[in-house]
């Protein structure tokens, strides 16, 4: 409240000699003294520390530099500040040099900065071990040269650095920093060549994946860094250690260990799952706690494990495992669990220790990353709104809201940092478009796949990250016109699919896959265009293409659920057994039951309903029902009322047009063998439709091969 009479404000004390004892009611007036130049200057990089991404980032580095520069020329300094000095000389540098801006004409303050980190790095490096009180500074020291070493393609020099730091640390040593050691030692051993080139005008490209050495290598350092952890009662670097264990398997490829380390690390955050359709997630003390995690680091582990989880599943095709994961995920992001760490930093907290500080994968790649695994995961293209495309659309809408808005970073980051994040976030608007491309050409809305592929190529080429997705492009471009009847163009961008694709990876496979799988069918036309009264053998496929076949199904063995089943029917398709064709189809139809891939199921269906169709005919007419209504369901308006009769998509109301016109005839002759005049009647008026609409897809695909040829 307002005082009606205030009191007159106390004249400042000038009279600095008159004593203020522990009587005295006047508090101590004595003026604030300087700090000396070289505490200032050794403390000025701390204040002027920006985020890379803002725009007095530059000019902090400059000035920081010539602060320390002029810090490191005054007279008298103690150990421990010079050592600082030389330490944050070094760290700045770091930055620069890290940045590209030490390559750049732009930066000519920025030239021979190389020279003077070096030279930073052994002053403070030999200052620090003559003082046993300075050697934190000595281990980041070590830390940053091997930083450099890498930066500059030393790698066996940076890893032997890091190899005799790990074999010499002391009992007094602080956790924090020995933890940080044996990360950054991970760190090199799965990614060597992870440093980016500065200012490099040739395109990006993926890092080269580590030699199987590097990663039983980064394995054991791992487990060994674990041990330590456990030994010391770390919980958060042993979770953090199991996580790190789990990446590593999933990045080499290693499929078959990654079970047992999901369920360890599932174990260490005390996370179980049920099976099911609509799954809901299991923790000991309730929902809630289940959801929410009051500890960043923590929230990042489980997201990060749950990602990995829905991607291997979804890999292998378990669909049920899956499910039930994708569900926790969701609830994490809507519980507002990415505002804890904004930045994409957590510490993981220590006992009467400095916490270890780590960079995970920042939040709005995560955010953006939940709806590609999501869109992924859901391999079901059948109905109205397939959750595959929701999600993908979803994501590509939240892609576009995000774009422009600022990204926070830590102040320690750099402009590899930003540049990364950038890429990283182009890369998944990519990988979204692919998902809606590719349920585009199974539910045969064929305008809407090539609007998508169009935008596809010009987002890759704005991004310059077309090299990446030039195999994926040439694939989808290989289905598109693969569903359109275009063989010869399908058969081309098949090759080049695999011409631009690392051999053995799941482009590749599946590129090898689809082409051959072309020329069967084209064979298979063929050989129903024989003569009656010509020798059987004389229809038979070629040994050279059965041997083809025989090793492309091989090398589908280990790509995921879906090319393994691809791989059963060609196997099914070049059985000359029938026995040992349906063995094959039931495989099949095994591993596209549990992925929920019902586009493949609906083909496998066909083809096992095809052997019963002479001998069985009950059986055969079961299976034709459900192929029917799988391929009456690819592509299913969304809504009938809205549906424009002048859009290209002219199949999209009979879904699978040419798959539904051979099931169709099927059913005629079952129903005229079975004497049902009225099935038969109803049946012919719903195969002209059908056979109008592969007329249509035929005349499209014939237009969109002249218009291809017409254009330059």
């Amino acid at each position: 409240m307002a005082d009606d009479k205030p009191r007159p404000s106390k004249r400042r004390r000038t009279d600095t000699s008159a004593a203020t004892g522990p009587d005295s009611a006047e508090p101590s007036s004595a003026p604030l003294r300087p700090l000396p130049p070289a505490v200032l200057l050794v403390s000025l990089p701390a204040l002027l520390a920006h985020p890379p991404n803002h725009k007095y980032y530059i000019p902090s580095l400059v000035l920081s530099l010539t602060a320390l520069r002029k810090c490191l020329t005054l007279q008298g300094l103690s150990p421990e500040i010079e050592c600082r000095a030389w330490t944050g000389l070094a760290e700045v540098g770091m930055k620069v040099i890290s940045g590209g801006l030490s390559q750049d004409e732009g930066h000519p303050w920025a030239q021979g900065i190389e020279a003077e980190v070096e030279k930073a790095m052994s002053r403070g490096s030999i200052i620090a071990q003559k003082h046993p009180s300075l050697r934190p500074f000595k281990l980041h020291l070590s830390l940053l040269q091997a930083q450099l070493s890498q930066w500059q393609r030393k790698v066996k020099f940076a890893r032997n650095q890091l190899r005799k730091l790990l074999k010499s640390f002391l009992p007094g040593d602080p956790p924090h920093a020995i933890y940080s050691v044996h990360l950054a030692y991970i760190n090199l051993l799965v990614s060597p060549s992870s440093t980016r080139t500065p200012n490099s005008s040739s395109a990006p490209s993926s890092p080269p994946a580590p030699s199987p050495q590097d990663v039983h290598a980064a394995l054991s350092a791992a487990e060994d860094m674990a041990g330590v952890a456990n030994s010391k009662g770390h919980k958060g670097v042993v979770l953090l250690s199991h996580v790190l264990r789990l990446r590593i398997l999933v990045a080499a490829n290693m499929w078959a260990d990654v079970p047992e380390a999901l369920q360890v690390a599932e174990k260490v955050l005390g996370l179980s799952y049920q099976p099911s359709d609509t799954p809901k997630p299991r923790k000991p003390g309730g929902q809630d706690e289940f959801i929410s995690f009051e500890d960043s680091f923590e929230g990042a582990m489980v997201i990060h494990l749950l990602i990995i989880a829905v991607v291997f599943y979804t890999h292998i095709g378990k669909a049920a495992e899956a499910s039930p994961r994708l569900s926790h995920l969701h609830a994490l992001m809507d519980s507002g669990v990415l505002d804890k760490f904004p930045d994409g930093t957590v510490e993981i907290r220590m006992p009467k220790s400095a916490p270890v500080v780590l960079q995970v994968t920042h939040p709005r790649i995560l955010f953006l990353l939940t709806f590609l695994a999501s869109a992924t995961s859901k391999r079901d293209p059948v109905g109205r709104k397939p959750k595959r495309k929701v999600f993908a659309q979803a994501g590509l809408d939240a892609w576009d809201t995000v774009h422009d808005s600022e990204i926070t970073f830590a102040l320690w980051a750099g402009i590899g940092d930003v540049e990364e994040v950038e890429q990283r976030l182009a890369r998944i608007r990519a990988d979204l478009l692919c998902e809606l491309i590719a349920l585009s050409i199974m539910r045969s809305e064929f305008g809407a796949a090539e609007e998508n592929l169009n935008a596809l190529i010009a987002h890759t080429r704005t991004y310059d990250i077309f090299p990446l997705f030039a195999a994926r492009i040439a694939l989808h471009h290989g289905h598109l016109a693969h569903a359109l009847g275009r063989s010869t163009r399908a058969s081309q961008c098949y090759h080049a699919a695999a011409c631009h694709s690392e051999p053995g990876d799941f482009v590749y496979v599946a590129a090898r896959a689809s082409n051959f799988a072309l020329r069967l069918g084209l064979e298979q036309r063929g050989r129903g265009a024989l003569d009656e009264d010509q020798d059987e053998d004389a229809s038979a496929y070629d040994r050279d293409m059965v041997d083809e076949g025989m090793s492309i199904a091989q090398e589908c063995k280990g790509m995921g659920g879906t090319l393994e089943a691809v791989g059963q029917v060609l196997l099914a398709c070049l059985s000359p057994e029938i026995l040992v064709a349906k063995q094959h189809l039931k495989g099949a139809l095994n591993l596209a039951t549990i992925a929920r891939d019902n586009h493949l199921r609906a083909l496998i269906l066909a083809l096992i309903a095809s052997h019963y169709f002479h001998t069985a005919g009950d059986h055969a007419l079961e299976m034709l029902q459900t192929c029917e209504q799988l391929a009456a369901g690819l592509g299913a308006p969304a809504d009938k009322s809205k549906l424009d009769p002048n859009s290209k998509d002219t199949v999209a109301p009979v879904g699978n047009a040419p798959l539904g016109l051979w099931v169709g005839e099927r059913f005629l002759e079952l129903f005229r063998r079975a004497g049902k005049d009225a099935r038969v009647h109803k049946q012919l008026v719903r195969n002209e439709q059908l056979a109008k609409a592969v007329e249509d897809l035929a005349r499209r695909g014939a237009e969109d091969h002249e218009f291809a040829k017409t254009t330059p």
